[in-house]
């Protein structure tokens, strides 16, 4: 029996692994990228990008939590450089055979196979397809023109190989959105010697929180409505240590809110969620406070009504009108149809939107659900496609759990499914 798995960044990488390790089966990853393991996310060689998340937390083994600071020589409380970790991932990753293509199609074989077309024209057969694509691009910004997409100053993936290279030092950069990709943004043109204005803008204003020092001291929480979860962190002396423990509750929470509660709940309290839950390192943190204290950096809380294309760069409507010479698109990962595999499974009926339409609809098994109501046996989802019926589920520890759980079903799999 052999598994495809298409994607090959970190989800793929940690699904590649479990599958070796737990289910005794033969694994192709499919990714045009020429190496497996770093994807977008730790493909970056900017040194003062350092990973989110301490060391400890990081291990690709969740039955040896301390693999990565171990391979790391490093102490499990520190944060460090996200290239490193790119390559701690490809190092465990190993030689697993690799299809350097696009994925174009998946589609079913009979009753127990999958086929998959190649951008290479070929074709290559397997009993179970594992999506592992990662996250989508950002979504093109409704408030700008046509003229904006093409124009040489705009940036529309910023966490693309060299996207920044055209921004001179004395540009004056708009960055959409005040997430952890625009603070990358930042640090990376800082450390170019960038002397022009940047200016980062959200509806909120509001980025990401800071990790303090050392961890705190566990806590012993829980929560199993929305209104205690807020309870908790209102009333709590550490929120930081609250948010870290109610981590493991929340994908509980979240499914246990109807439809209506988890609307209101994106409406209202996602962005403040986000931005103590994904928080960034102390260093990153200081240079951003530096960057804003010395003038470099302008955070501003506003919705932009229109961005157009200028004699020279872009005039913007913020409300008041500013011009700029670069604009980044900072606004994280967008809509899952901006991935063309996911269209076609769509499409193909294979798939279908979640009721949120933040990912494809999955059970519990992260199976697809196809356009007739039923999971799509043989096909496997991890990471941020699931994110609609899991809310947390684009950090390494979840979609390492999520791998090891499809390795165990796969492992238990009836020997007919053979390809």
């Amino acid at each position: 029996m052999k598994t495809l798995i298409i994607g090959g960044g970190p989800a793929g990488a940690l699904a590649a692994l479990a599958v070796n390790r737990h289910s005794g089966r033969a694994v192709t990853v499919v990714d045009p990228s020429p190496e497996l393991g770093p994807g977008s996310a730790y493909a970056t060689r900017e040194p003062r990008h350092l990973l989110n998340s301490r060391a400890g937390a990081m291990s690709v083994d969740p039955d040896d939590p301390g693999d990565f600071a171990a391979w790391a020589r490093c102490r499990p409380d520190e944060f460090l450089p996200r290239a490193l970790y790119g390559r701690y991932l490809a190092d465990r990753i190993g030689a697993v055979p690799h299809l350097a293509h696009r994925a174009l199609r998946v589609r079913p074989v009979g009753p127990a196979g999958w086929a998959v077309e190649l951008s290479d024209g070929t074709t290559r057969w397997a009993s179970d397809v594992v999506l592992a694509v990662g996250p989508p691009p950002p979504v093109f910004p409704a408030a700008a023109s046509v003229a904006v997409r093409r124009a040489p100053g705009y940036v529309a993936v910023p966490w693309s190989p060299g996207a920044l290279d055209g921004v001179a030092a004395t540009d004056r950069v708009l960055l959409l959105g005040t997430g952890l990709t625009a603070v990358d943004a930042v640090l990376t043109l800082l450390a170019r010697g960038h002397r022009g204005q940047i200016v980062a803008v959200s509806r909120h204003g509001l980025l990401p929180q800071a990790h303090t020092d050392l961890p705190g001291a566990p806590l012993g929480v829980d929560a199993t409505g929305l209104r205690e979860l807020l309870r908790v962190l209102r009333g709590s002396p550490d929120w930081r240590a609250s948010v870290d423990a109610l981590r493991p509750r929340v994908d509980q929470v979240w499914s246990g809110l109807t439809l209506d509660e988890q609307q209101r709940f994106l409406r209202h309290l996602a962005r403040y969620w986000e931005v103590h839950r994904h928080r960034c390192a102390p260093e990153v943190a200081a240079a951003v406070a530096g960057a804003r204290a010395g003038g470099a950096l302008e955070v501003i809380a506003t919705r932009l009504t229109a961005i157009r294309t200028a004699p020279r760069g872009f005039e913007v409507a913020m409300p008041g009108p500013r011009t700029f010479d670069a604009v980044v698109n900072c606004t994280g990962p967008g809509h899952p149809a901006g991935i063309p595999l996911v269209r076609s499974l769509v499409a193909d009926g294979l798939a279908r939107a979640d009721p949120l339409a933040l990912g494809i609809d999955v059970d519990d098994a992260g199976r697809p659900i196809g356009r007739d109501g039923r999971p799509t046996e043989g096909l496997h989802v991890l990471g941020s496609l699931r994110r609609g019926r899991w809310w947390e589920t684009t950090a390494i520890p979840e979609i390492r759990a999520q791998a090891y759980a499809v390795a165990t079903r796969l492992a238990s799999a009836p020997a007919q499914r053979a390809a």
